[in-house]
């Protein structure tokens, strides 16, 4: 029974070293909460417009509607209703006069579609220098929920994505790098949307 003891007390360290090791990622350790006075549970928004997300890093690098795509559905996963990418995009275009088949935007004001908030992305940096030898990618995010009912269009939620993704291990799973891209996008998308206060859903909502 010594010897025994003797050895579970050698172990322990041991254990306890490795168990630091193989800890995950608490998820939301990137994003920084920029602006969260209560705004998402007073005016509680349920049908939100994701906006074109704008790609601010000069290079055009981003994959915008890919990113677009993702936070339309981690917004789901939040129990909130985003309006479908394809019905935003078919009723805020027309047909240019007179030339067939040209798209023009059409002009658009917070509300126009009936959504309570819209959700603006814009990316910040979207660094890919490393991705060809090591998988890695920097990416700086930040997110706007804007209430669409408000005349001066009131930000109700803030925050802020800051990450070198080190999709080395990742990489094997995917069979082509765009398919991991994506996978980059809804991993950004799931955990800044993980920051924001959920919709708690109310009978006839």
């Amino acid at each position: 029974m010594r010897n025994l003891a003797s050895l579970s007390v050698l172990l322990l360290p041991l254990l306890t070293l490795t168990s630091c090791y193989t800890l995950p990622e608490v998820p939301g350790t990137s994003v920084q909460v920029i602006y969260s006075e209560g705004g998402m549970n007073t005016r509680s928004p349920v049908d939100i417009v994701v906006a074109p997300v704008l790609d601010e890093t000069g290079h055009s690098l981003a994959p915008c509607e890919v990113l677009r795509g993702a936070f339309a559905d981690a917004l789901v996963r939040r129990r909130y209703s985003p309006l479908s990418i394809g019905y935003i995009a078919s009723t805020m275009e027309t047909e240019t006069p007179g030339v067939e088949g040209t798209p023009v935007p059409a002009s658009y004001h917070p509300g126009t579609l009936g959504e309570d908030a819209v959700l603006r992305v814009s990316v910040k940096n979207w660094d890919m220098s490393a991705w060809e030898a090591s998988q890695q990618l920097g990416v700086t995010i930040e997110v706007w929920m804007v209430d669409s009912t408000d005349t001066v269009g009131m930000e109700l939620w803030g925050a802020r994505y800051e990450k070198t993704l080190d999709m080395t291990l990742a990489k094997n799973k995917y069979p082509t790098e765009s398919i991991l891209i994506e996978h980059c996008c809804e991993l950004i998308a799931a955990e800044l949307m993980e920051c924001m206060p959920a919709r708690t859903p109310r009978p006839g909502l």
